[in-house]
């Protein structure tokens, strides 16, 4: 036997038999989590990638897209006179310590000027080792708040096989 059951919806009233209210409920009771099929709703949804990471989308600038690919570097056995030197000539506040392209320390005006050495005295000795990095798809705000938090002017870049690619500044402001 087959009971009318009377459904309010944002139309007005509508009636509606027992079984069709089963089937009605049997469909729209999925378990939380699951997302709607899109395709057989009928709704196609697009997001921005500033939408899919939560951010503005001016605050959606990859590390990549503003770091610089021309960087001095320096081997750890190069003499801290040659480094300053370096610094001198391209305006640099910090250098990037390497052995080829792997990446192995930071050296910095304010180590060189903690460290209180002589010019001959190797780069390794009074360089950061492990120094903090940052990827080419990393997002800009992400390096610039760990730049931030590590009282860092400058941070390394490193391709996605790990090796180094260049370096991002942080803007000197005034």
């Amino acid at each position: 036997m087959l009971i009318p059951v009377e459904l309010v919806s944002g139309a007005g009233m509508e009636k509606r038999r027992e079984p069709e209210l089963r089937m009605a409920r049997k469909l729209d009771a999925r378990p939380p989590g699951i997302p709607i099929d899109r395709k057989r709703s009928g709704i196609q949804l697009e997001s921005t990638e500033a939408e899919q990471l939560g951010v503005l989308p001016d605050e959606c600038v990859r590390v990549k897209d503003s770091m610089s690919h021309q960087v001095p570097v320096v081997s750890p056995v190069s003499e801290v006179g040659e480094a300053v030197r370096l610094m001198k000539a391209f305006h640099l506040d910090t250098l990037l310590v390497c052995n080829e392209s792997t990446l192995i320390g930071t050296l910095c005006d304010r180590d060189i000027a903690l460290a209180n050495t002589l010019p001959s005295e190797a780069v390794h000795r009074i360089m950061v080792a492990d120094p903090s990095y940052c990827f080419e798809d990393d997002l800009l705000i992400d390096a610039d708040a760990l730049m931030r938090m590590r009282g860092l002017n400058a941070l390394p870049v490193k391709d996605s096989s790990g090796r180094l690619s260049g370096i991002v500044r942080r803007p000197l402001r005034g």
